[in-house]
């Protein structure tokens, strides 16, 4: 199991849990919060960058959705996923857009003074080659 697919697990559990928690009534807000501290924990070594990439997959993703209440769907799960394998340098990130890219970039050269020098190089290549910057 790689670290998108055990993280994709979680994200699952998380919302099941969430609906538990409540009777069974959702509520999206807090499973993406904790989505995203999840998010944060795992990638922690990256400093403050997870946090920066999870504000901006809830914005553009879950809170203009047109199914804000079932957040986040399967589509939006793929996009943290995604983002969860461009920062473990794995190639499964085929569903982020040129302008998702664009996003990142921007993100990781906000955060690049914090970032160790070899993780730094890592998340540029991939930049690079999808064409962000």
């Amino acid at each position: 199991m790689t670290n998108c697919e055990k993280f994709r697990a979680d994200i699952e559990r998380i919302k099941k849990h969430t609906r538990a928690q409540n009777g069974g009534s959702y509520n999206y807000k807090k499973a993406c919060s904790d989505i995203m501290q999840l998010f944060e924990r795992n990638n922690s070594r990256f400093i403050s960058l997870p946090h920066s990439l999870s504000d901006f997959w809830f914005n553009t993703y879950i809170e203009q959705s047109a199914e804000v209440i079932n957040e986040p769907t399967p589509e939006n799960t793929d996009k943290l996923c995604a983002i969860q394998a461009f920062l473990d340098n794995e190639d499964d990130y085929s569903c982020l857009t040129s302008d998702d890219w664009k996003e990142i970039a921007k993100l990781v050269n906000y955060e690049a003074e914090d970032l160790d020098i070899s993780d730094l190089t890592n998340l540029m290549k991939i930049i690079v080659s999808k064409q962000a910057l």
